[in-house]
């Protein structure tokens, strides 16, 4: 799991007790920033994965492929 969320679940989890602190209130924005752009580049991934398996690309597809399990380990797409 990517540690900006496991912060993120600790940052709700604080909220929970109370308002959050001018600090905490921007690390939950920075949370929320690298998760949207986590989500949006996996599902970038799974779309043109399915365009490669329509059009029978398995070597783009076995690319992409690569890219996601790297994506889930770092929270980066790697430049390739």
């Amino acid at each position: 799991m990517l540690s900006v969320l496991l912060r993120l679940a600790e940052i709700f989890h604080i909220n929970l007790n109370g308002p959050l602190t001018l600090e905490e209130a921007k690390e939950l924005q920075y949370c929320l920033r690298e998760n949207a752009r986590y989500c949006w580049e996996s599902l970038m991934i799974d779309n043109q994965s399915r365009l490669a398996s329509v059009t029978h690309d398995h070597e783009w597809q076995l690319a992409l492929q690569g890219k996601l399990e790297v994506l889930r380990l770092t929270g980066r797409v790697p430049k390739i």
